[in-house]
């Protein structure tokens, strides 16, 4: 299974920055270095001025990826695809919603609230993802509600995947791109 993994990454078209803080070295952050090891498109950096733990960055120019929590069961196909979509500069978007996308010019802030069973999960964090590979201006965070419990308590979360947009606007499930980007225009008030 894990060369299966890393053959799923020998492949990006442009480099990725990978910065990460953990509280102590698990079997996920062992798997980084030796794929960042094999893949020089793979930059791993342990970066402890990062303030939550565990943390993980994909970064690539202006577009930066927070995973909060452990990253485990589920999680780790929508953080191995995620790199994907940075690093190849891949989406998951219709054209039609696309160049409404690109147009946004104010700061969207979307939370996806996860856990690593959740099987609805990953298509809801790719699409986030998707949109922030589409414009820099959008800024996702994909959290572990196991790893964050203060921050589900705080946002009501009681399913998931549960998404906030903005502080303004939530919803529950993996939306369509039509849906999905309602959603960030409701929250940048602009409907």
């Amino acid at each position: 299974m894990l060369e299966n993994l890393k053959k799923e990454l020998s492949n990006l078209k442009e480099k990725v920055n990978i910065r990460y803080n953990t509280f102590e070295e698990d079997d996920f952050e062992k798997f980084l270095k030796e794929i960042s090891q094999e893949n020089s498109s793979i930059k791993l950096q342990k970066d402890t001025f990062l303030g939550e733990k565990p943390i993980f960055l994909i970064e690539k120019d202006k577009i930066s990826i927070k995973f909060l929590g452990k990253v485990s069961g589920g999680e780790v196909k929508s953080f191995l695809d995620s790199i994907k979509i940075v690093a190849n500069n891949e989406y998951h978007i219709s054209s039609r919603i696309l160049e409404f996308a690109q147009e946004i010019d104010k700061p969207v802030d979307i939370k996806v609230f996860t856990t690593n069973s959740c099987g609805w999960c990953h298509p809801a964090i790719l699409k986030a993802v998707s949109f922030s590979v589409v414009n820099p201006n959008i800024k996702v965070s994909i959290i572990d509600c196991y790893s964050f419990p203060e921050l589900a308590m705080k946002y009501n979360v009681s399913a998931v995947p549960k998404i906030v947009i903005n502080d303004k606007v939530e919803f529950v499930g993996a939306r369509d791109d039509n849906e999905f980007f309602g959603y960030i225009v409701k929250a940048l008030g602009e409907v």
